[in-house]
């Protein structure tokens, strides 16, 4: 039976015989207890601290306690007590005890708050990246500190006094006089903390004018490629152009050569020479006298023509 602390009552014990009733007198008291942690509610960075688990029951001497932080056990002890020295910030946490043999019995959490100054300062950039002429620069300073850090200062190195306060520092309308290497400073009720240096210069000229030079460079990239692209189609014109120049050539060198080898009989083959020779025997003694035969009478008509031409 799981007890809790409204049970803590006086119990009796009774007897029934037939119709008699007797009631032991007098009862038991019933205590209810738990286990419980007992601590210092805040400890400082660099302090000792001691947490005693509680129970309002008697336990044996040689009872072994167990201890836990943030759900995980990392030590047992014969006492009650468990001694923390030096703490830092890694020590807070929830604490809980238990009893070994009981383990179902464990105590509620208690939180250890461990103060301390900060620690793991550092300045964020914003805009991240170049920075130009007449742009907005916010730096911040983070840190980490128990309680937070509500004083934060501003320098710049090689000056003596602060350039600025507060958790962020901007600057409105950057310009060369403001360049230079920044750091802050955080500082809570425990102490302060220090971030590292870092550098703000100018890298351009304004920004409107950064954005006109990257216009007329985009502007002159296309046109580049532009003209790329003319003298690739250009080339291609050309070689195109050479290309039906030189089989024109080509074809009438070969034309050239057929000519030649017609005219040149030495170029001729035998079978050429005796084909124009059979053409020529191929003929008949009929076409060639008819061929004579014009001749002659075209002579003789002629010689008729003539005389009778003549008056006398």
């Amino acid at each position: 039976m799981n007890v809790t602390e409204a049970d803590e009552l006086v119990y009796y014990c009774r007897f029934i015989d037939g119709q008699n009733r007797w009631t032991v007198i007098p009862g038991s008291w019933l205590d209810v207890t738990d286990l419980q942690v007992e601590t210092q509610e805040r400890v400082k960075y660099g302090d000792s601290v001691s947490l005693r688990c509680k129970s309002s029951c008697s336990l044996p001497q040689q009872t072994t306690f167990i201890w836990s932080r943030n759900t995980q056990r990392f030590a047992d002890r014969k006492g009650n007590q468990l001694y923390l020295r030096s703490v830092n910030r890694s020590d807070a946490g929830n604490y809980r005890c238990g009893v070994t043999g009981h383990q179902h019995l464990i105590s509620p959490a208690v939180y250890l708050n461990v103060e301390y100054p900060p620690q793991s300062v550092s300045v964020s950039i914003s805009p991240s990246g170049v920075i130009v002429e007449e742009d907005s620069v916010t730096l911040k300073c983070i840190s980490d500190s128990n309680p937070p850090a509500l004083n934060f200062s501003w320098f710049k190195e090689n000056e003596t006094s602060a350039v600025g306060s507060g958790q962020s520092f901007s600057i409105s309308s950057f310009n060369s006089s403001f360049s230079g290497r920044f750091y802050c400073e955080a500082q809570n009720k425990y102490g302060s903390g220090r971030s590292a240096s870092v550098s703000l210069t100018v890298n351009g000229v304004q920004r409107d004018a950064l954005l006109t030079v990257s216009g007329i460079v985009a502007g002159c990239g296309g046109l580049i490629f532009i003209i790329v692209i003319i003298i690739v189609f250009i080339k291609r014109m050309k070689r195109r152009e050479g290309g039906t120049e030189d089989e024109n050539q080509k074809r009438a060198a070969d034309a050239s050569d057929d000519t030649y080898t017609a005219l040149d009989p030495a170029s001729r083959t035998s079978a050429d020479v005796y084909s124009t020779i059979t053409s020529v025997q191929s003929r008949s003694p009929d076409d060639t006298y008819t061929t004579l035969d014009l001749q002659s009478r075209s002579s003789e008509y002629e010689t008729l023509a003539v005389t009778s031409a003549d008056p006398h």
